[in-house]
């Protein structure tokens, strides 16, 4: 019998393994049950989130994270002011200052940006001006090997790669309607800042080539209907150049999608990505279980996910989960190319216990 970390590589080296791996998303769940003081005494800490996972039978990934490289900059100064409910992120540089503020959400358990860095196409400059100065350094390999050896094989640490350009303007600078609107109005300023994002992240790239972990994250929270239309102008190169290099490395990477599905899907596979992670089907996305495969358009792209997160709460029962997860395994499991995941994270409010429902169904369906 295969061990969890088996399962997940498995699919990733061409194996069909005895049954899929079960991934979920339990470090928001995680952390809003500690902050409220529910989560039980044997799952804190390191070694307690490692038994979570082992107790509702599910892969420990998400949440055990290995950076590939540290960073480093040249004159950037960062400061982060905190306090119950607001965080203010400021980056101060040769070339000006930007101010990022965050409220903190009490009735979701989490933070929610209303203020990003760049508010016009002048603040795009400090943007260029803080890549240029950032620098990486390789991390030793014998780090990833004790967090590796720490989960054993229980699981696999996540080694998330940088955002990519668009992507971080949408998500880390600008927001998803500032940086259209800096598209439509500034082009020139944003292919430079885009360029100059892509040339700082090779140092990263440099690193993780060379280093031990064999299965990589592009962690860009892709969504269809932010993403689609400017898909082949701003990213398409960009993410088949990267995947060039990890491939050449004997590596593998997924790329992030847990928003809109079809208009990325098939982009996303014919760039040559290994598999697309945290796939959300209807009844919460807009593709059926039944045409994700027909979406895709590729036979050997890993379908991961299946499980939307929203199905961990209310109206969902273990009956409706049950019957879902038979549905995902009876339509994707037969090719093999399929890891099962919740998509996105598993929210504070949602049933813990529906993990191990999966866990039990993916077993019983593969006895």
């Amino acid at each position: 019998m295969m061990s969890p970390r088996e399962r997940l590589l498995s699919p990733f080296r061409g194996v069909k393994p005895d049954r899929p791996a079960w991934l979920a998303d339990l470090s928001y769940w995680y952390e809003a049950m500690l902050e409220a003081g529910k989560l039980p005494l044997e799952f804190k800490g390191r070694d307690g989130y490692k038994r979570l996972h082992e107790y509702y039978g599910v892969c420990c990934h998400y949440g055990c994270l290995w950076q590939v490289c540290t960073t480093r900059y040249d004159q950037v100064e960062i400061r982060t002011d905190e306090t119950q409910c607001e965080r203010i992120h400021r980056w101060l540089t040769p070339g000006g200052e930007l101010t990022a503020r965050w409220k903190y959400m009490a009735q979701s358990s989490c933070w929610a940006c209303v203020e990003y860095p760049v508010k016009s196409a002048a603040d795009l400059k400090i943007v260029q001006d803080i890549f240029a100065r950032t620098h990486y350094d390789p991390v030793s390999p014998g780090e990833y090997l004790s967090a590796a050896a720490r989960l054993g094989e229980s699981g696999l640490p996540i080694t998330p790669l940088p955002r990519s350009p668009l992507p971080a303007l949408f998500t880390d600078w600008c927001g998803v309607m500032n940086t259209i609107y800096l598209i439509t109005d500034e082009p020139r300023a944003v292919e430079d800042t885009l360029s100059i994002i892509d040339r700082s992240n090779d140092g990263a790239f440099n690193c993780i080539v060379s280093g031990p972990a064999e299965l990589l994250h592009f962690g860009d929270n892709l969504d269809s209907g932010n993403c689609a239309s400017y898909f082949n102008e701003y990213m398409g190169a960009y993410y088949q150049r990267r995947l060039d290099q990890i491939h050449k490395a004997g590596k593998f990477a997924v790329v992030h999608l847990d928003g809109m599905v079809r208009g990325l899907l098939p982009k996303l596979a014919a760039c040559g990505f290994d598999g697309i992670e945290s796939i959300t089907p209807a009844p919460v996305g807009d593709v059926a279980i039944e045409e994700l495969r027909a979406v895709a358009a590729d036979p050997k792209t890993i379908i991961w996910g299946g499980i939307p997160g929203a199905m961990f709460a209310k109206p969902w029962t273990m009956e409706d989960i049950r019957a879902h997860t038979r549905r995902l395994l009876e339509t994707l499991w037969p090719a093999g190319r399929l890891i099962v995941g919740s998509a996105d994270q598993i929210p504070p409010d949602g049933d813990i216990e529906f993990c191990r429902v999966i866990a039990d169904t993916i077993e019983d369906y593969n006895v």
